[in-house]
Formats: structure tokens, sequence, C-alpha cells
């Protein structure tokens, strides 16, 4: 099993400060992962779902299911920690994958408790995968 170090440095998040989406509607771990990210010095944009993805702006919802404002810049997110169903109705992983990476090349973790949902995201682009107890139990290890 990767280390939290591993996997933070597949998506260079080992060296300095970067912009961090996380797109999770399980709150509970979206802010676990909140803490973590900022515990490092990432400035981190947490979503519960995303409503819309162009190269302009990612539109999405807040914890308190309301609309992320202002929404952040695309180009300004260097990491991305996705899960694959989430708030926002138009999109899941893959289809925010799909429209993310038409804009950005930043690095993507899919994250999802299905295995088959991963390498889904994994064959659209997502730098690497993992099932979520695994990626918690990774963090937990340090």
């Amino acid at each position: 099993m990767k280390t939290s170090t591993q996997i933070l440095a597949s998506l260079n998040l080992l060296g300095p400060p970067r912009r961090v989406l996380v797109v999770e509607d399980y709150v509970e771990w979206l802010l676990t992962l909140k803490l973590i990210l900022e515990g490092l010095g990432h400035s981190v944009i947490p979503m519960i779902g995303v409503l819309d993805v162009d190269a302009q702006r990612i539109e999405g919802l807040t914890v308190a299911g309301k609309l992320f404002e202002p929404s952040p810049k695309t180009a300004e997110i260097e990491a991305v920690f996705l899960d694959y169903n989430f708030a926002g109705g138009k999109h899941n992983g893959a289809t925010f994958l799909r429209d993310f990476r038409q804009h950005s090349a930043a690095p993507v973790l899919g994250m999802s408790s299905d295995r088959a949902l991963n390498s889904l995201l994994e064959s659209l682009g997502a730098t690497e995968s993992m099932q979520k107890s695994r990626l918690r139990a990774a963090f937990r290890e340090g």
C-alpha cells in the first residue's frame, strides 16, 4: 500500500504550497482532507459537488450546498482529489475529469470506494486512484 508521502508526491504536493481542489460529498472526509492539506501549507477549495467546468472556472457547491463563490479559476487548480459520486446533478467524477482535462493537466487522484470506478477515472486521465478506505489508512499511518 502506498504511504501518504508517496500519494502526495504523485500529486506534486510535497514542495511549495499549491491550490488544491477536493471534490467529495462525504463531508467528514472532505474536511479531514482539507485539514491535512492545509496543515501542509496548501490552499484547499472544498466542494461537495460540481455544477460546471470550463476554461475559465469550476462552479461547485460548498459544504452547505450553496454555490461556491467566487468560483475558482480552472487554471489556478494545481491538484485535485476527486470522488466519483457527488452532489450537483450534472457531473460525476468521470464527466468532471473529462471536462477538466480539456483545460488542465494538473494531477488528479481519483478516490472512490469502488475499484471499477477508480479504474475508470484512471482511464480518463486521473494521475492515479485509490479506494477511500486505503487512502484514509495511508493518511492515518502518516
